[in-house]
């Protein structure tokens, strides 16, 4: 709603600005992003790693949005990375994120942000592969890799999430899954924000 009444693309970016007031910030941030539209929401995260010997990575800034267009959202993931300058940026593949992600890497507006090898579109129904030390790879479906990588940094306490932010917690103490033919299945709906994490 607050977006209706822009004009134009500056118009809507000093809305934009003006909505989250953001300040430049120093370090190394990540963004992740599960973009929805019309029965989904959005939600995007920033991630600040903190340095030093016991490393952890903090939950900084969580924005959600409720029908916002893809190139609304576009303009929002180059609003964050002027502000926070991410290493890296991971957007969900399918519906609006893939729409999103061949903008920013496409579209001229966003072609001075550099965003080639920064912002990936993830797959989470794909595989991913990693390398072995041996020269082998293995094979992991990639929405149970990421899960059971957010797993492993919540149990050795270096990923933080905020306190206070319940949506977060409950999407987070309340998600299932099911076992199907040895595949895990998760439950869908109440999962944006753990998307956006993954």
């Amino acid at each position: 709603d607050d977006l209706a009444a822009c004009a134009d693309n500056a118009q809507i970016y000093d809305v934009l600005e003006a909505l989250l007031d953001l300040t430049p910030q120093a370090g190394v941030f990540w963004i992740g992003a599960d973009l929805g539209y019309t029965n989904d929401p959005t939600e995007i995260v920033v991630f600040q790693d903190a340095p030093g010997e016991h490393a952890v990575t903090s939950l900084i800034l969580r924005i959600h949005c409720a029908r916002v267009a893809y190139p609304i959202l576009s303009m929002l993931i180059a609003l964050l990375e002027r502000y926070y300058a991410p290493a890296g940026i991971g957007i969900d593949n399918g519906g609006n994120g893939g729409a999103v992600v061949q903008e920013l890497l496409t579209l001229d507006a966003y072609r001075s942000l550099q965003l080639v090898g920064r912002v990936h579109g993830i797959d989470f129904g794909g595989v991913t592969v990693l390398p072995m030390p041996d020269g082998g790879e293995v094979r992991k479906r990639t929405k149970e890799l990421m899960t059971s990588l957010i797993n492993g940094l919540l149990q050795r306490r270096e990923i933080r999430f905020p306190q206070d932010d319940l949506v977060l917690q409950d999407q987070f103490s309340t998600h299932t899954y099911t076992m199907t033919n040895n595949t895990i299945v998760y439950a869908k709906g109440n999962d944006h924000i753990i998307d956006a994490v993954r």
